[in-house]
C-alpha cells in the first residue's frame, strides 16, 4: 500500500508573555520596552528620538531594529497589530505618516497588511506597536 504523505507542519503557537519576557530581557538596558497589555497583547514602545528625525516619517535604524523583532511575532497566524506613532508639536497628519511607515516597514517584513487593525496619533512621545489576537 503506498505511504500516507505527511501532513504539512503546524506553526506552532505564538506564546505572548513567553515573547514579552524573551524580548524584555534581550532589550533590558535600552530605552526599549516590551510589556503585556491588561487584555494579554503585546506592546512594544520605542522613544521618539530613537524612531524618527524630527518632521520626517522614515523609519530610523534603531526603530527598525526593533521592528524587526517585533515582525517575527507579527507573522504569526491570527495576530492582529496596531501602530501608534507620535507627532511634533501636534501635528497629526505626521503623526498618521510615521504611524503608516511603521506599518509600511513591518509589512516589507512579511507582516499581512490586512493584520493591521489601527494606526493613529500616539499620546505620548513614545512608537507603540501592540500585536495580540
Amino acid at each position: 500500500p503506498p505511504k500516507a504523505a505527511p501532513s504539512a507542519p503546524v506553526a506552532p503557537a505564538v506564546s505572548l508573555p513567553a515573547e514579552q519576557q524573551r524580548m524584555a530581557e534581550l532589550f533590558r538596558g535600552t530605552p526599549v520596552v516590551w510589556d503585556l497589555t491588561a487584555d494579554g497583547a503585546l506592546r512594544v514602545t520605542v522613544p521618539l528620538q530613537y524612531a524618527f528625525d524630527p518632521g520626517k516619517s522614515a523609519v530610523k535604524p534603531p526603530l527598525a531594529k526593533v521592528l524587526d523583532y517585533v515582525a517575527t511575532t507579527a507573522k504569526a497566524p491570527g495576530m492582529r497589530s496596531r501602530v501608534l506613532a507620535p507627532a511634533d508639536g501636534g501635528a497629526t497628519r505626521l503623526a498618521q505618516e510615521r504611524a503608516a511607515s511603521t506599518r509600511d516597514y513591518l509589512i516589507a517584513q512579511g507582516v499581512p497588511a490586512a493584520s493591521f487593525a489601527t494606526l493613529g496619533a500616539a499620546s505620548t512621545d513614545r512608537v507603540e506597536v501592540v500585536v495580540g489576537r
